[in-house]
């Protein structure tokens, strides 16, 4: 059996795009993204698509594909890009659809709970296992933030209890909050994929009846229990006592996505609303976990 194609393209990020177009033109079955210079993404906007300054773009071909004639033509699509630099690669006995698997294996993130790719056995069945698999909406299991949320979850009581996921990515937090107990669980973003990946991964995991998709801020209902929000400290700062609104008086939050050195800029700015229960660190990044006050302090 012959090897896949592999081509690659070194560009920046702002042309990442028509570079992806280019390869997808010249034959290739499906194109991925790589930190060219090792740069990590603090705080992509609210919306976007974070990519670094400088992107590999790796096209895969088929494995019949001749290398000359796949460079040819892609060189002919990037000829604006006078400083495209185009190299080649073998896949070599893989896959090609397959191939990224070796890189996502089963996580824990708990001492019961586990978040194991659908193409993987559970370590340990009897822990809650989510099933899911990388995707186009964020998280995984594999980031920090991430797995301190999952881990602030799964040490709250949410037995019969009403959750939101504020900015659920994949879903994973929601999906999580469900399959440990709670009632009612209500998901919300402000990207469509987040939509379909979490109605997918919901239905995977056995808890599509418990978790409701909130297409609009306004549809997720007051008197929540649990809110858990991974995102970013801007959006968190504005969010403050909107978070407030929504959950019942004591009622518990969680919010990661900020580095450790913003953590004491949150905490100023939710002590108007919240009694802080704790912080927690993990690499660089921070989880605030705290109880709402229902009221603004003078």
């Amino acid at each position: 059996m012959s090897d896949y194609l592999l081509l690659k393209v070194g560009i920046p990020r702002q042309h990442a795009e028509m570079v992806e177009t280019a390869m997808l033109d010249s034959g290739a079955l499906s194109c991925t993204y790589q930190d060219a210079t090792d740069t990590p993404i603090h705080e992509p906007a609210p919306g976007t698509t974070p990519l670094w300054p400088d992107v590999i773009v790796t096209g895969i071909f088929a494995q019949d594909t001749d290398e000359d004639i796949a460079t040819h033509l892609l060189k002919s699509q990037l000829s604006a890009f006078t400083n495209a630099e185009i190299t080649a690669e073998k896949l070599q006995n893989a896959d090609w659809e397959r191939a990224w698997m070796d890189d996502f294996k089963p996580v824990q993130v708990g001492e019961k709970l586990w978040v194991v790719p659908t193409y993987c056995d559970a370590p340990d069945a009897t822990a809650v296992n989510i099933a899911l698999d990388p995707g186009l909406a964020f998280g995984s299991g594999t980031h920090p933030t991430t797995q301190l949320c999952l881990q602030w979850l799964s040490r709250v009581d949410l037995q019969g209890k009403r959750v939101v996921d504020y900015g659920c990515g994949s879903g994973i937090l929601a999906v999580a909050a469900a399959m440990m107990g709670a009632e009612e669980v209500y998901a919300y973003d402000i990207d469509a994929q987040a939509f379909q990946a979490t109605v997918e991964n919901a239905a995977r995991n056995g808890v599509a009846d418990e978790v409701t998709i909130c297409h609009s801020d306004e549809d997720i209902p007051a008197n929540i229990d649990v809110l858990v929000a991974n995102i970013l400290l801007a959006p968190l700062l504005e969010l403050q006592s909107r978070f407030s609104m929504l959950l019942k008086e004591e009622g518990k939050l969680g919010v990661s996505g900020v580095l450790s050195e913003q953590i004491e800029t949150l905490t100023s700015a939710y002590a108007t609303q919240f009694r802080h229960s704790e912080t927690e660190i993990r690499e660089q990044w921070a989880l605030y976990t705290a109880v709402n006050q229902g009221v603004l302090t003078t």
